[in-house]
């Protein structure tokens, strides 16, 4: 069977690692794969396969409707790379989330809060606020990208990163900095594998059955007590899987990729 593992140009780049780590794995396992851009992909001859490194859901759609099994597919692409539509899914199955609002309703509770794009990710426009002046700003920078605000967590800097691979816990990260309220990885933060609590691990199971994910990270942040969903990553980085563990995650999915198809 014929596998696309596919990116953007300008991921790619900063991914290739990974990248070639998924074909190669998926090679081993007999697949035919190749790493392709969605810049130079040939729409007309989709392969049965696609591992979708994008963060597109019409593209997905697309190649859907000719035929390929995606991987996350369409629908978990959409839902996790808009905020809003996550946090909307998460409430409904009674999975917290710090109070929010879109800029033409009340501001929930702060100062300070944060302001950020329903579609950045990697910890990407995302800002905090001290003021209602400072609110409006980034409103404004973050124009045509749906802002919304958001309560800030009186526990900042610290968060945890599930990662939840064939609908099971396969790891658990928590990442912390002294400098940013950001904890993420890439941006400076430490890192260390942990034990996910019960609270967590029945969220988890809460969101899984309904999102339908092949794999993704599950990132939660905590306050008063209590732990709240910050955000699903889709097109889930491994980076802190390769420095802190011994598991190889592209030998691991595609291995997940071959069963799921196999068995389809």
């Amino acid at each position: 069977m014929k596998c696309w593992i596919l990116y953007e140009r300008k991921d790619l780049e900063q991914n290739r690692f990974f990248a070639e780590h998924l074909r190669d794995a998926g090679n081993e396992l007999g697949l035919e794969c190749s790493i392709v851009t969605i810049e130079d992909a040939d729409y007309d001859n989709v392969p049965e396969i696609i591992v979708s490194r994008i963060r597109d859901p019409d593209i997905l759609v697309d190649l859907e409707d000719r035929g390929a099994t995606v991987f996350n597919s369409s629908s978990v692409c959409r839902i996790c790379n808009d905020k809003a539509l996550t946090y909307s899914m998460v409430r409904e199955l009674g999975v917290p989330v710090l109070k929010y609002a879109f800029p033409e309703e009340p501001l929930p509770e702060g100062p300070p809060w944060v302001v950020k794009s329903c579609y950045g990710h990697g910890g990407t426009e995302v800002f905090k606020a001290e003021t209602e002046e400072e609110v409006s700003k980034y409103v404004a920078d973050l124009s045509g990208r749906k802002p919304i605000i958001q309560s800030f967590a009186n526990n900042p800097g610290k968060d945890l990163r599930v990662y939840v691979l064939g609908g099971r816990i396969i790891a658990s990260v928590m990442r912390t900095s002294e400098i940013d309220f950001r904890a993420n990885y890439k941006l400076g933060g430490s890192a260390e594998v942990v034990e996910p609590d019960e609270m967590v691990v029945e969220f988890v199971n809460k969101i899984i059955p309904e999102l339908k994910a092949d794999f993704v990270g599950i990132d939660f942040v905590f306050g008063d007590g209590w732990v709240y969903l910050n955000e699903i990553e889709d097109v889930v980085g491994t980076r802190m899987l390769y420095a802190l563990t011994r598991l190889d995650p592209a030998k691991m999915y595609m291995g997940y990729i071959a069963h799921s198809k196999i068995s389809l």
